[in-house]
């Protein structure tokens, strides 16, 4: 192993023994994997996640006594909360969920090699970037990393890139979807079960106000919003993009910034 390689300490979590042995034989093919543990019920789980310095934990979501949920709820409550999670399993129902404790990723059963490469790859790379100020049109922005369901898959983008977010009815079933449009004019169409409450729930309502019910707008970008016309101005370059706030959105945004 290369001198420059760092260790990645890893557990694994699932009642499915068969599967947990597949899983432990898929990192094996990775020098930079030390699997510190693994874990097949709750009390083992438990142990492994308070008594070792793990960076990364693969945690399946449907287990006896506490889900993967619960267990991570659990952990964090103790101090345990410095290593990322890759949540899986056979659904994707619980893809919210996991979005909203901030995982690394979600994968469905079974897992394949490619995906897992790319996902320790995701992992490296975000080890690699130590937090750094970042100075986006005179703001001064910590890089935060968030996951958005997107219409093919997962996003991981700095969400101090995106611009806003905007309702569409683009789908092919006549449905409307939300996209998300970065600062350097990329969209992204996002899942068509995504609502507005499920995009601020992402990435926080501190900073992205919901502008009327087809805009949420990052409050980096905005410049002024006029009382007697309810217009938005963005800050230069995006200045040439209108949005109107409703009226009871308007009356929402004054009451948060405090101006009644």
């Amino acid at each position: 192993m290369s001198t420059t390689t760092k260790i990645i300490k890893v557990a694994i979590i699932d009642d499915d023994e068969g599967f947990l042995f597949s899983l432990k034989e898929y990192l094996s093919f990775f020098p930079e994997i030390d699997l510190l543990g693994f874990a097949s019920n709750y009390k083992q789980a438990k142990k492994i996640l308070e008594n070792n310095q793990i960076d990364l934990v693969f945690l399946d979501i449907e287990m006896p006594i506490r889900n993967g949920f619960e267990l991570l709820q659990e952990s964090k409550l103790a101090g345990n909360n410095n290593f990322k999670v890759v949540f899986y399993t056979a659904y994707d129902k619980y893809i919210i969920q996991a979005l909203h404790e901030s995982a690394l990723d979600y994968l469905l059963k079974p897992i394949k090699l490619e995906e897992l490469k790319k996902v320790i790859e995701r992992f490296k790379l975000q080890k690699a970037i130590t937090p750094q100020t970042i100075v986006p049109y005179g703001f001064n922005c910590i890089s935060e990393i968030i996951s958005l369901p997107t219409s093919t898959g997962i996003r991981f983008l700095d969400k101090n890139s995106i611009l806003l977010f905007e309702c569409t009815s683009e789908s092919i079933f006549g449905k409307k979807r939300w996209k998300a449009i970065l600062s350097d004019r990329t969209q992204i169409m996002l899942r068509t079960t995504i609502s507005a409450n499920d995009i601020l729930d992402f990435v926080g309502k501190s900073k992205f106000i919901r502008i009327n019910p087809a805009c949420i707008v990052n409050v980096n970008f905005l410049s002024a919003i006029e009382y007697s016309t309810r217009a938005c101005q963005l800050i230069p370059p995006f200045n040439d993009i209108t949005i109107i706030a409703s009226k009871s959105n308007m009356a929402e945004i004054r009451k948060n910034f405090d101006l009644l």
